[in-house]
C-alpha cells in the first residue's frame, strides 16, 4: 500500500512517459557526475594493485626461475662435487691402506731386530755360562790331577818356592 501511494501521485498527475525519461536521464547524469570521480579512483586504485601484483608476481617469478637456475647447476655440479669426493676418499683410502702397510712393515722390522737382539743376547750369555762351566770343570779336572799326581815334596818344593817370591817382593 505505501508503494501505491508512491507511485500513485506521479501516475495521477499524468506525468507523460518522456518526462520521467527525463528525469530519470538527469538523476542518472548527475549521480554518474558525482560518483565518477569516486568510481574512477576506485577503478585506478584496483588497476594499481592490479599491476603491483603483476610486478610483484612477475619479480617473485624472476626470482623463481634465477632459483631454480641456481640449484640446476648445482645438481648439475652436485654429480661432478660427488664423483671428486668419491676420488678424494679413494684416495685417502689408499693413502691410509700405505701407511698401515709401511708401520706394519716397519713394525715387523722392529721386532726382527729386537729378536736378533734377543738371541744374540741369549747366545752371548749361553756362551758365558759355557765358559765358566768350562772352567770350572778345568779347575776341578786340574785339582783332581794335582791331588792324584802331586806329592807332599812338591808341595812343599811349590810352598818354599812361592814364600822366597814373596819375600823378594816386599824386599
Amino acid at each position: 500500500m505505501t508503494m501505491t501511494l508512491l507511485v500513485s501521485p506521479f501516475l495521477a498527475a499524468g506525468i507523460p512517459l518522456w518526462a520521467k525519461f527525463l528525469n530519470f536521464t538527469i538523476y542518472a547524469v548527475l549521480l554518474a557526475w558525482l560518483l565518477a570521480k569516486p568510481i574512477a579512483e576506485g577503478l585506478r586504485k584496483r588497476a594499481q594493485n592490479i599491476r603491483d601484483a603483476l610486478d610483484q608476481a612477475g619479480q617473485e617469478r624472476r626470482l623463481a626461475e634465477t632459483r631454480l637456475r641456481e640449484l640446476e647447476d648445482r645438481f648439475a655440479r652436485l654429480e661432478s662435487e660427488l664423483a671428486a669426493i668419491r676420488q678424494q676418499a679413494e684416495q685417502d683410502a689408499q693413502a691410509e691402506y700405505q701407511r698401515i702397510v709401511a708401520a706394519a712393515e716397519a713394525d715387523a722390522e722392529r721386532f726382527r731386530r729386537l729378536a736378533r737382539m734377543e738371541i744374540e743376547g741369549a747366545s752371548q750369555s749361553a756362551r758365558l755360562e759355557l765358559q765358566a762351566f768350562a772352567a770350572s770343570k778345568a779347575v776341578e779336572l786340574a785339582e783332581a790331577l794335582i791331588r792324584r799326581e802331586l806329592s807332599a815334596a812338591d808341595q812343599a818344593r811349590l810352598v818354599a818356592t812361592y814364600t822366597a817370591q814373596l819375600e823378594k817382593q816386599r824386599a
